[in-house]
């Protein structure tokens, strides 16, 4: 202990000694470690830490697939979850959701303004199952879930304390949800989000009629399960798609060929869409702390190289090889513990920074901060830090040559001789690592570009949209759903200022969120109709396009008139078009039916197409189909508005509206379509801004990495450039030697990142749109730009080489 204690401080005060050395080394350090903390913290916070549930490995997701479908996702109806939930003995028990958050949609009046929520119908053993308790109160039972049942709710945090102080009597109390009594029986903790953005949670089937429970056809569910210990996820789905093969067998009518049951591990099921991002940042940290540790490493090697006179004398004076190791080593833990301190604060700013950056749909990003584990991982780091950049350089100045590195002529040469390959060796692979780097930051800054300029289809300028559930009895049948969205338009229209104004089904952008359809043209088979890609399903009012700025190609928009007692008709989009008939005019006038397999479907006429829009995501088209409100039993869940100014600004006239045709309404998830093209920008903007500044970082490491080679080697070349120039060298030809000497382990650098980057980029495919992995005019113009900096920074010290002046190098030699 004592001899550490000695190596500690005589290491400390050698740094000391050496302050600008000891700062840069300290600051590239922290600004690696700082880096990778905060990152990895996110990836913690969001991907890592462990679901808020008991033995969340053991929780499956179950859903059926459609291996004969373009669109596999098969939902569940109440009544065959029921049979998999008496029939399955994988697991220690079932419950069911929604397969989207938005399961069930209330509107609670009586306690301030009317608001629209967010409910999710789940069943009895919901809460169990997860192994989550209430913070106040009680949760769901089986008896709670019985066709009618006393009504019941269980709150969420948020819920709680917004709309109700955290009144801590809550419980018992009754609510009005779209006019019915709910009885709160219980308050979740803050920590439970599931599934994302439910204000509340219902029983499935409390609400529900004993007919549409055990309505089969009727299927919007999901289930998830807890495996039996030594369950595998293959025996569940073997033994689920038993169940549903002996079902089909009691059912024919609602069986089909190719249902198979899949598995997925709940938090994959939850985290999948975030995961790739968040690795590919974590790994580009890591790319960056190699770089740095490099930097490091260079710099101990150049200043090792230095006190190899003053190694020599220890060793002959009797310290080992190891004792010389350790001392290096020590001195590069000293510097390893402060920069790692001076990067958790760093972190701790910059993980600030990355939750305020961060898009809100990235789940769990509110919960992220520097926590133990991400602690952990930053000592972890800078203890592979020190490691790394300390044993090279120890390893290399502690191999010596007493009797040569004595002799005071030549400790230089031979000091030059033993670490030039090996500082070489660190640049080259610090450029090569910097390619690799700038290559990922390149793609992904194209693609995000590539994305902010895709063709949406539509104007976003102007548009004011938001959800509209009609909700309570009154609205139970169509004709009463549609004379609302009638009058509304009318009332809306009516308005100073507004263009248009319609509902929808599902807005743009609404995200993965949408209605997906199966269709026939007149004259295919059942075998090519099954064939055919699936369509996105939209139910509109009049006035939608002009509402949208959608273009109309061909044909006309709908009207009032396209009413359930006129002829069928049905608007598709341009690619669809183009595609099944040729052109768009030749499309209209023919026929399609939507939903083949249902009896009561009628053909319906195309008497329009429109153009191409963006409706789930900005990476992709779908083709669409539109159906008039008049003819369709859909609900309409948004409704939209085109202004002639700042449509935010009308918001107050659509609820004042609203209120006048029903004050029992409201409108919810209000957004401009602006605002929705910049959420569906957000994650790629997230990943490009960090990636680059990443990459920028690194480029400036290796610059100043080559400059800090050369420049040494240009200092222990002084003798031997004074005797060049003394023979008569010109200084072209000093600059050309010493920038020469640069540029091979740059270019070297180059090549080999080139390779390495070639290889790795791959792995982000899908992370990229509208460009390759590969892409050459990206490869050329990063190894271009690399050349360029690497350039730059030979000349300056090969600039200064020029300038020796030989009587001073020789009186120095």
């Amino acid at each position: 202990m004592n001899t550490l204690w000695q190596d500690l401080r005589y290491g400390a005060r050698m740094l000391r000694k050496k302050p600008g050395f000891t700062f840069v080394v300290v600051i590239t350090l922290a600004l690696g470690i700082g880096a990778n903390a905060a990152i990895f913290s996110v990836v913690y916070g969001v991907l890592l830490r462990p679901l808020p549930f008991a033995e969340p490995n053991s929780l499956m997701v179950a859903w059926k697939k459609d291996t004969t479908a373009a669109s596999p996702f098969v939902e569940l109806s109440v009544a065959e979850f029921k049979d998999w939930q008496a029939e399955s003995q994988s697991f220690d028990r079932l419950a069911a959701m929604p397969t989207t958050a938005y399961g069930y949609g209330y509107v609670m009046t009586g306690e301030g303004e009317a608001v629209q929520l967010e409910s999710s119908r789940v069943s009895g053993s919901f809460f169990s199952l997860l192994g989550a308790p209430p913070a106040l109160g009680r949760v769901f039972n089986e008896a709670d879930d019985q066709v009618n049942a006393a009504k019941v709710a269980v709150l969420s945090d948020h819920l709680w304390r917004e709309r109700f102080s955290a009144d801590p009597q809550i419980i018992g109390q009754t609510i009005t949800l779209t006019g019915q009594g709910f009885t709160v029986i219980g308050v979740m903790p803050p920590q439970f989000e599931f599934p994302r953005g439910v204000d509340l949670w219902t029983p499935l089937t409390a609400t529900m009629s004993p007919r549409a429970a055990e309505n089969r056809g009727a299927i919007f569910l999901q289930a998830v399960g807890r495996l039996k210990a030594g369950v595998t996820r293959e025996q569940a789905e073997a033994e689920l798609n038993a169940v549903i093969a002996r079902v089909a067998g009691q059912h024919p009518e609602t069986a089909a060929e190719g249902h198979r049951v899949v598995l997925t591990p709940l938090a994959e099921h939850l985290f999948g869409n975030a995961r790739p991002a968040l690795w590919l940042l974590l790994a580009a940290t890591a790319l960056l702390l190699m770089i740095a540790s490099a930097n490091i490493a260079n710099l101990l090697l150049a200043r090792a190289t230095s006190r190899r006179r003053e190694f020599a004398l220890r060793a002959a004076l009797g310290a080992s090889r190891w004792q010389i190791i350790r001392q290096l080593m020590t001195e590069s833990l000293v510097l390893a513990a402060c920069g790692g301190m001076l990067g958790v604060l760093l972190a701790h700013w910059l993980v600030d920074l990355l939750v305020r950056l961060a898009p809100a749909d990235v789940p769990r990003i509110s919960e992220v901060h520097l926590n133990l584990p991400a602690l952990a991982f930053s000592a972890l780091v800078t203890l592979s830090a020190s490691l790394l950049f300390g044993l090279i350089p120890a390893l290399a100045a502690s191999k010596l040559n007493l009797s040569e590195t004595l002799n005071e002529g030549s400790v230089k040469l031979s000091g030059e001789r033993s670490g030039k390959r090996l500082r070489s060796a660190l640049i080259v692979a610090e450029i090569a690592i910097t390619i690799v780097l700038l290559a990922g930051a390149t793609l992904i800054l194209r693609s995000f570009v590539n994305l902010s300029r895709v063709n949406l289809g539509l104007e976003p300028r102007n548009v004011l949209t938001m959800q509209l559930r009609l909700t309570g009895a009154r609205y139970g049948q169509p004709p009463a759903r549609r004379e609302f969205f009638r009058q509304l338009v009318d009332r809306l229209e009516a308005q100073p200022g507004v263009v248009a104004a319609s509902g929808v089904l599902i807005r743009p952008l609404e995200g993965t969120v949408g209605w997906e359809m199966d269709y026939a043209f007149e004259g295919q088979s059942i075998d090519e109709a099954q064939r055919n890609t699936v369509a996105n399903f939209e139910a509109i009012t009049p006035h939608y396009f002009r509402t949208f700025n959608i273009p109309v190609k061909a044909g006309r928009e709908f009207i009032e008139q396209d009413k359930v007692d006129s002829e069928p008709v049905v608007i598709i989009s341009e690619t669809m078009a183009k595609q099944q008939f040729g052109t768009a005019a030749d499309a209209v006038g023919q026929r399609i039916k939507l939903d083949p397999a249902s009896a009561d479907e009628r053909w319906r006429t195309i008497v329009a197409v429109a153009g191409d829009v963006r409706y789930r995501e900005l990476q992709e088209i779908r083709w669409d189909v539109y159906v008039p409100q008049g003819q369709s039993t859909v609900t309409l869940n948004h409704f939209a508005v085109r202004t002639t100014t700042e449509a935010a600004a009308f918001l107050p006239i659509v609820r004042r509206e609203v209120a006048a045709l029903d004050a029992s309404q409201a409108v919810a998830s209000i957004a401009t379509m602006e605002q929705l093209v910049a959420a569906g920008l957000a994650r790629p903007r997230f990943s490009a801004v960090l990636l680059n500044w990443l990459s920028a970082l690194a480029v400036l490491l290796a610059a100043v990495g080559i400059y800090g080679v050369v420049a040494y080697s240009v200092a222990q070349r002084t003798g031997e450039l004074g005797i060049r120039i003394a023979l008569g060298a010109q200084s072209k030809d000093i600059l050309r030697l010493v920038i020469k000497e640069g540029m091979q382990m740059a270019l070297a650098g180059v090549g080999i990142g080139l390779i390495a980057a070639s290889l790795l980029t791959r792995l982000m495919n899908s992370q990229l749109f509208g460009v390759s992995a590969t892409d050459p005019l990206t490869f050329v113009a990063i190894a271009l730009l690399l050349a360029a900096i690497a350039l730059a920074a030979c000349y300056v010290p090969a600039r200064r080489a020029t300038r020796v002046d030989p009587m001073v190098a020789l009186r120095y030699e």
